[in-house]
């Protein structure tokens, strides 16, 4: 499996600053974090859901929209903007930094746009990268548990996918 885009994702500047801007601005955040943990998690999981739910896909797709899913958690802190619509704003403008082709790009974008609901009139794969990205969590496990406004329907409070 050749991850073209995810490769070109991690090695590009703009979004490596944006990563570890992230990484700043989470520092001294208790609930979980928006890491390359989380979003390394969320890509497997969903590649396992869709294995085992007999749906096509295509690993790059996914990787490239579990990477960019939450970068726009830095213009969220900064500004108020909803994370999801400055992570399709900003996925944009890398995706076209590294050449990826328009077919591509909006299947992404899709992805990471329809991140945050579960929505009923998604498409199987979107409904797929809505769970694992919930899936990808510790809830069952988590020291801020108590604190997290998180409604219980979206907490991952236990083992499995």
């Amino acid at each position: 499996m050749k991850l073209e885009l995810t490769n070109k994702i991690i090695k590009n500047e703009h979004y490596m600053r944006l990563v570890s801007k992230l990484k700043e601005l989470e520092k001294d955040r208790i609930f979980c974090k928006h890491d390359m943990e989380h979003f390394l998690d969320l890509a497997r999981i969903a590649i396992i859901l869709c294995s085992e739910c007999g749906i096509d896909y295509d690993a790059d797709i996914i990787y490239t929209a579990a990477l960019l899913h939450d970068i726009g958690r830095v213009e969220e802190y900064r500004s108020g903007i909803p994370h999801d619509e400055a992570s399709v704003v900003i996925a944009s403008e890398i995706l076209d930094e590294i050449g990826c082709t328009v077919g591509k790009k909006a299947e992404i974008i899709r992805l990471i746009a329809s991140h945050r609901t579960a929505d009923s009139a998604k498409t199987e794969l979107e409904k797929i990268f809505y769970r694992a990205d919930k899936k990808s969590r510790l809830c069952f496990c988590c020291d801020a548990a108590d604190e997290c406004n998180w409604p219980e329907y979206k907490r991952n409070n236990e083992i499995g996918v």
